[in-house]
C-alpha cells in the first residue's frame, strides 16, 4: 500500500546561511533509505522547487528522533556548517524540550547526570561507563489523577535519546515511547519547542520557539 507523499513542511526561519523548520513526528531527518521519499532535506527541497528556487546546499548538523516533532536547523554555507558544528560539539547552544511523562518525577525541578551506555542486552540505558549525559528539567504541569507531567527538559549534553532515557531513570518515561517506557499508547510525546544559537555570519543571538502540536492539550 502506498502512502501519500507529503509536500509541505514549514519553515520557520531562512536566510543565506541557515534554515530552520519545524519537523513533524513521522518524517525522518536524512535519507538514509533510497526508497524514502518524506524526510526533512526532501521536503525543504520540494518546497523551494514550488516557490520557484533553486536547491542551494543543504548540511546536516544534528538530527532529532523520527518520532519527535519540533525545531530542526540545516546549514546552507559552509560557514554556518563549520560553525553550527562547532557549536554542537561544544554543547553552546541552547535546546529545550516539552515532554508529556508517563509519570511524574519526584522532585518538581533538578539535574540528570549520568552516564550512558549499552547494557548486556545491546539497549542504550543509564550505565557506569560511556558518555556523561546531562539533562536541566522542571515539571510545568502534573495530574495526579492520571499520573502524567509535562516537563520542561534542556540538554547540557546531545546524546542519543538522551533525554528519553533520564526521563525513564526518573521513573517518567515519555508517554508513548515503546523503546524506554511503558506499552505504547498513540505518538512519541516530545517537542523540540526551543532553539537558541549564535548566527554563523552576524554572530548575533538567534532564539526560536516553537508550541507542541495541538492534540497535546489534552493529554495532561
Amino acid at each position: 500500500m502506498k502512502t501519500k507523499q507529503r509536500d509541505w513542511i514549514e519553515v520557520v526561519y531562512e536566510d543565506l546561511d541557515l534554515i530552520v523548520i519545524e519537523k513533524p513526528s513521522g518524517i525522518i531527518t536524512y535519507p538514509v533509505d533510497p526508497h524514502i521519499k518524506n524526510s526533512a532535506i526532501q521536503l525543504i527541497r520540494r518546497v523551494w522547487r514550488k516557490q520557484g528556487r533553486s536547491d542551494s546546499h543543504l548540511y546536516l548538523v544534528h538530527r532529532i528522533d523520527q518520532e519527535t516533532s519540533g525545531l530542526l536547523v540545516f546549514a546552507k554555507t559552509t560557514l554556518a556548517r563549520k560553525s553550527l558544528q562547532d557549536q554542537f560539539s561544544r554543547h553552546t547552544l541552547l535546546r529545550q524540550y516539552l515532554a508529556v511523562t508517563d509519570g511524574i518525577p519526584k522532585d518538581i525541578k533538578g539535574e540528570i547526570r549520568t552516564f550512558l551506555g549499552r547494557n548486556f542486552r545491546g539497549k542504550r540505558s543509564v550505565a557506569f561507563a560511556g558518555k556523561q549525559a546531562v539533562t536541566n528539567y522542571v515539571v510545568l504541569r502534573q495530574n495526579r489523577a492520571t499520573n502524567r507531567g509535562l516537563v520542561l527538559c534542556r540538554l547540557q549534553t546531545g546524546r542519543t535519546h538522551q533525554i528519553r532515557i533520564h526521563l525513564a531513570h526518573l521513573g517518567a518515561p515519555v508517554l508513548g515511547d515503546a523503546v524506554y517506557g511503558k506499552k505504547r499508547s498513540g505518538r512519541l510525546a516530545l517537542h523540540a519547542s526551543t532553539l537558541g544559537l549564535i548566527h554563523p555570519r552576524t554572530r548575533a543571538p538567534l532564539l526560536l520557539y516553537s508550541s507542541p502540536p495541538p492534540e497535546w492539550r489534552n493529554l495532561v
